[in-house]
């Protein structure tokens, strides 16, 4: 033969096997084959040519010029993803550039070298390695594939961020190699081999080859500066792989798959568990292999004795006896696709749309890298967590838990970088979680990715700002976790011991969990028709139903959500991707850290709130029968919101754009006066909300203490002015007094996206406004016919349109001032008390009052021809106005007595006011004072009017008097001396004495029971506020007011709840029918003058007149040296009294009253001693013995002085 180049041998027999006519198109694509071979390969053999060309044959089979043979260099080089699939179809002129790709390579093992290494195994030729990612299929094929070469007919190179790089292999074929022979290796079984080492210390064996199925295996974790895995046999034979030769073992396992060791050397495990184990441990020239590569002999244990040992006698211990094999329902394995991939880096997967996969309570020490969206996965080993709520199907994965691929993705292959989070590296791996609490961890991260998907980054430090002290938690221990029999890891553990009290996390509550609650409203209907007797106000009642849901005690829900202030409907809304509500925020001023105005944008969490739901509507019913269908029901209108107070409100995020007062063009501005949100635009079909401000534009220059001073004389000017001639006069007679500087004033109009910043600005509150475009105006001309008239009614004051990129930030002055009700310290504007509203004297034709909602009823509309030129849908959106545009009436109660005031307020093109509801405190600005024909005062809510919301709790009684009945008794008692009466004249710094006195007289007596949630009055067993939800309970409250003489002065007394019961002397069996008589009369007082109509007012008057009760008792009395007459009447509203006089030494002669005296032989005037106050804190049955002893001690220090 003629000696021919290596070359013309390759082309020679590719010719041959492959059956080519040897064209020129084939002689190049030949040429290009042979010099990719020789670069991958280098010089081979003929028989390596001919196994090449053998697998691409098999690979290809034909259209041999559609393919190209490339390097894993070229690989490398490619700057995007590449699939190839190997097929017999026609391939497109695409498909020759881009799919038609021959790889061919070595599969070789290395030795983890990186924590985040995505695999041990590595395809290699001549130009470079990559790593390999493998499914199920072709796993197996690897064991007996390896360092041999072998061609990929189906891969795919994912590329993933900062170079990284790797392909995933579905199949490929191995190049046949005629010289390779099977080896013959005999073996024991898995039972045989837990005999060999339950008898270890007997028999000393050697080295032991192993066949057997692997019943799991765990992750590589990282034990101190080891890494180790863990394989477990059947039988329970444990194998422990430290040796990082022997670490990439874990790519070639499979669960539920034979094996088989070659060298493995039994040993004990002292450290890591709590009692000694016996595993084996891969050795010098341990190996694995698949059971069908190599000739096997199964020998048996007898066998293997006559061969390794000596003594024939040897007793051996039966495992049996000692192994409790743990049940197969305590494993679940499930295959499904990935559907969601976001929260990855933490752990966590979604399968099939519906179960949630767990990876992050297993400690992996590489990443799964092959997790992408579309991938196929089977999960072995893992714990099953059933519930009711979302997630439904969990599955929690501990040390004994496998995951791998059966089927890589189809789609193609997002470019990530996943690092694992910190909260589960330094909290789930170190700490043993029950599966409660790891059920609670994924419903917490579910919520939160359901609420805000943007933020699943940031998602690490709200898991550590809401997870309970894990001091109480255990550490893990690997070793221990995977080789206790049975299985009792730390999920495990939890289904039989005690299950903590306090969650790990909170339940976050959606925004589309809130829901408006019809059926709560329906129930509202029902129990006000059972209180009606007829159908003649059946229709008015129903027109407007409210109920409340409280949330405010339950600690294990949070609601977290973006505050947003709505441009268009002016309302606060809290959002998260689920949805929004509309949202009332209370101010408490002593309390607030920040400002309502720097929440936009802000993402907060509240836990107390309460969910408000408000229904309108127009109907017809014929008859209480008829409640419920919908046919007598026209219209209908429903209002959804939250409430909830600014200090129990967290600020999680800030917005970026919080602070403007360093910014240039930031002015400084106060606003003293706010007006209505008005509804415009209606005629032009352009609907629109705005409103206007008045405030004073100050210099950024000057000091707290100035800006407070300026704030502090404004709000009086402005107070002053309103009492005397009203908002809309002109005022410039009232300022030359104090100055042009009170009405340099500019009215400012907010509109468009402006109208924002409504429930923000308050009276008397200072902001810092920024905008791009200028504030300041330059002349007053308005163009505008709104701003005109607005300045007309300012008396020709400066008009801004304000700019709709307006920012607002409200500035809060650190500077305190000496007085103790200062507005400009508590961030309060001055209001009138309902009694001075009321009394006849009054000349305010505009003012501002405080009271607390007791009733609200609903009049007819007084502008139907607005109400039905408006879309009743844009009333809805804009929360403009009421249905049907009908008139609200409340019933406003003062704080401090027993007064009462309608407002009436028609909100013709005026926004809603939410919050509205019985037994809220609300503040009014501005209302129009009025007399009706009759003679009665009220008040009308008008344009230049705003309300604003104070306080949700109803109040019963006052604080001081209630927190001193919660004291107990006896500690009262204590330290208090017991002195005289008339030692409270001379002695200023007294606040409680004990005294014994004779109880003359009772001069009043009063009983209330009162709804705990609107504060009415109970009447025949039920509240009187027809709207009022049952059940919220009832508040029982008693006052009595009696004289007393010691002998050195006389003395007025009132006292509250149980010490009226010990003043009347009744038991709490009596005092309870009392509680219950009330109830059902009503309110009841009591006086001297009064007649009595009924029983029970006659046995009380009875009782009040008792000559039982006017016996010497010691009385626990507290002196009111701080109550004015306006806080006695809060305690008791029937009660007349003129502030206090003490220290009478410094007591001038006007503060004794004239009295005329008839002496029988003429008249005489003279000036009487004013009546002292106290408050009974307790009365006790008098001891004489103790009293006489008393006294006489007091005379013996007499006589020695």
């Amino acid at each position: 033969m003629v000696d021919r180049s290596e070359k013309d041998k390759f082309l020679i027999l590719a010719v041959d096997l492959l059956q080519l006519s040897r064209t020129d198109e084939e002689d190049c694509w030949l040429r290009s084959l042979y010099l990719t071979f020789v670069t991958t390969r280098g010089c081979c053999t003929l028989n390596q040519y001919h196994q090449f060309l053998s697998g691409i044959k098999r690979v290809v089979k034909s259209n041999y010029l559609d393919y190209s043979i490339i390097s894993v260099e070229e690989l490398l080089d490619r700057p995007r993803n590449l699939t190839v699939e190997c097929s017999t179809g026609t391939p497109t002129k695409t498909d020759r550039q881009l799919y038609r790709k021959i790889l061919s390579g070595r599969f070789v093992l290395t030795p983890l070298s990186q924590n985040d290494q995505i695999s041990f195994i590595q395809l290699q030729d001549n130009t470079g390695s990559i790593p390999c990612q493998w499914t199920d299929f072709s796993r197996r094929k690897l064991i007996y594939a390896r360092d041999s070469w072998c061609i990929l007919s189906s891969w795919r190179l994912v590329k993933e961020g900062q170079g990284t790089n790797y392909i995933e292999v579905t199949n490929f074929i191995q190049e046949e190699n005629v010289d390779r022979r099977r080896k013959e290796i005999k073996v024991l079984s898995t039972t045989d081999v837990a005999v060999i080492l339950e008898n270890k210390d007997k028999l000393k064996p050697g080295c032991l080859n192993v066949i057997g199925e692997v019943s799991c295996f765990s992750e590589i974790i990282k034990i101190k500066e080891d890494l180790v895995f863990c394989i477990e046999l059947q039988k329970k034979v444990t194998i422990i792989i430290k040796d990082r030769k022997y670490l990439h073992w874990h790519d070639l396992l499979t669960p539920q798959k034979e094996f088989l060791f070659l060298g493995l050397l039994p040993t004990t495990l002292y450290k890591g568990t709590p009692q000694e184990k016996k595993v084996l441990v891969p050795w010098k020239k341990s190996d694995i292999f698949a059971p069908t590569v190599e000739n096997i002999e199964v020998i048996s244990l007898s066998k293997w004795l006559k061969e390794n040992c000596k003594d024939e006698k040897i007793s051996l211990l039966n495992p049996k006896e000692l192994i409790r094999v743990s049940e197969d329902q305590e494993f679940c394995s499930y295959q499904g696709e990935v559907t969601n991939v976001d929260l990855e880096n933490f752990g966590l997967y979604q399968l099939d749309k519906t179960v949630w996969l767990l990876l992050s309570s297993m400690s992996y020490h590489h990443s799964h890298r092959s997790f992408h969206l579309g991938s196929h996965v089977t999960v072995h080993n893992s714990h099953m967590v059933a519930s009711k709520q979302v997630p439904k199907i969990c599955l929690l994965c501990c040390t004994c838990s496998c995951i791998r691929v059966s089927q890589f993705s189809d789609l193609p292959p997002q470019p990530k970088n996943v690092k694992l989070s910190e909260f589960v590296r330094c909290q789930l791996w170190r700490y043993s979680f029950s599966s409660t609490q790891m059920l609670q961890f994924i419903r917490f991260l579910i919520s939160l990715y359901t609420k805000f998907t943007t933020l699943c980054p940031q998602f690490n430090w709200l898991l550590k700002r809401y997870m309970t002290d894990s001091a109480d938690l255990q550490k893990r221990n690997y070793m221990e976790e995977f080789l206790s029999t049975p299985h009792s890891c730390f999920l495990y553990k939890s289904t039989l011991e005690m299950e903590p009290t306090c969650p790990l996390f909170p339940t976050l509550v959606l925004c589309s969990d809130i829901s408006f609650d019809t059926k709560a409203i329906d129930r509202q209907g029902h129990n006000l028709i059972q209180s009606l007797r007829s159908t003649d106000r059946l229709n008015t009642a129903l027109y407007w139903l409210y109920h409340t849901e409280d949330n405010q005690e339950n600690k294990t829900q949070v609601l977290i959500g973006y505050i947003d202030f709505s441009s268009r409907s002016s309302k606060i809304l809290l959002l998260d991707d689920t949805g929004c509500h509309k949202c009332l925020i209370l101010m408490e001023q002593e309390k607030e850290l920040h400002s309502l105005s720097s929440l936009n944008g802000c993402l907060v969490a509240v836990q107390k709130y309460s969910v408000v739901y408000e229904k309108f509507q127009i109907c017809q019913y014929p008859n209480l029968g008829s409640y419920g269908e919908e046919k007598y029901v026209s219209d209908v209108r429903e209002e959804l919101y939250l409430t909830m107070s600014l200090s129990d409100m967290e600020v999680l995020k800030e917005n970026k754009r919080t602070r403007v007062s360093g910014e240039d063009n930031a002015v400084r501005c106060c606003i003293i006066h706010k007006e209505s949100l008005l509804l415009e635009g209606v005629n032009c079909g352009q609907p629109r909300l705005r409103f206007t401000a008045v405030g004073y534009f100050l210099d950024k220059s000057w000091s707290e203490e100035k800006i407070h001073g300026f704030v502090e004389e404004a709000v009086k000017f402005w107070d002053n002015r309103n009492e005397t001639n009203g908002i809309s006069k002109q005022d410039s007679d009232n300022a030359r007094g104090q100055g042009s500087q009170m009405t340099a004033t500019h009215i400012l109009l907010f509109q468009g996206r402006a109208v924002q910043w409504y429930e923000a600005l308050h009276p008397g509150h200072i902001y810092w406004f920024s905008s791009e475009e200028k504030l300041v105006p330059d002349s007053t001309n308005c163009s505008q016919q709104s701003l005109r008239k607005a300045g007309k009614q300012a008396g020709g004051k400066m008009c801004i349109c304000v700019p709709e990129d307006l920012w607002v930030t409200e500035e809060l002055l650190n500077f305190r001032c000496t007085q103790l009700r200062c507005c400009v310290c508590l961030n309060i504007c001055p209001v009138t008390d309902i009694s001075e509203i009321l009394k006849d004297n009054c000349s305010a034709q505009i003012v501002s009052l405080e009271g607390r909602i007791k009733s609200r009823r609903h009049l007819s509309g007084e502008n139907k021809p607005f109400y039905m030129k408006t879309c009743k849908s844009t009333c809805s959106q804009l929360c403009v106005s009421t249905l049907d545009n009908q008139k609200i009436s409340l019933v406003v109660s003062s704080l401090t007595g027993a007064e009462e005031v309608v407002v009436y307020m028609t909100l013709n093109n005026i926004s809603y006011p939410l919050g509205l509801l019985p037994g809220h405190v609300i503040r009014f600005h501005n209302l129009e004072r009025k007399i009706s024909h009759s003679g009665s005062v009220y008040c009308q809510y008008v344009v230049i009017s705003s309300v604003r919301v104070l306080s949700t709790e109803s109040q019963h009684l006052d604080g001081e008097v209630k927190n001193k009945e919660t004291k107990d008794a006896t500690s009262l008692w204590e330290d208090v001396p017991l002195q005289r009466l008339y030692e409270g004249w001379r002695s200023p710094g007294l606040t409680r004495i004990q005294t014994v006195c004779h109880i003359h007289n009772i001069t009043k007596l009063a009983f209330k029971s009162t709804c705990l949630n609107c504060s009415s009055v109970i009447h025949q067993g039920t509240c009187t506020n027809r709207l009022c939800d049952p059940g919220h309970g009832t508040n029982f409250s008693a006052s009595a007011c009696f004289s007393v003489d010691d002998g050195t002065s006389f003395a007025s007394v009132k006292c509250y709840n149980t010490v009226v019961q010990r003043l009347l002397e009744l038991t709490d069996m009596e005092w309870s029918s009392l509680e219950d008589a009330v109830k059902y009369q009503g309110d009841i007082f009591l006086t001297s003058n009064c007649s009595y109509e009924s029983n029970l007012e006659q046995f009380l008057q009875l009782l009040r007149e008792g000559n039982h009760l006017h016996q010497p008792k010691n009385l626990l009395l507290q002196v009111d040296k701080h109550h004015t007459s306006r806080e006695i009447l809060q305690l008791d509203k029937h009660q007349n009294s003129r502030e206090m006089l003490y220290n009478i030494d410094k007591a001038s002669i006007s503060d004794f009253d004239k009295k005329t005296v008839d002496l029988g032989c003429g008249k005489q005037e003279t000036r009487c001693l004013p009546v002292p106050q106290f408050t009974c804190l307790d009365i006790r049955t008098l001891d004489v013995s103790s009293y006489i002893v008393h006294n006489l001690k007091v005379s013996s220090k007499l006589c020695d002085s």
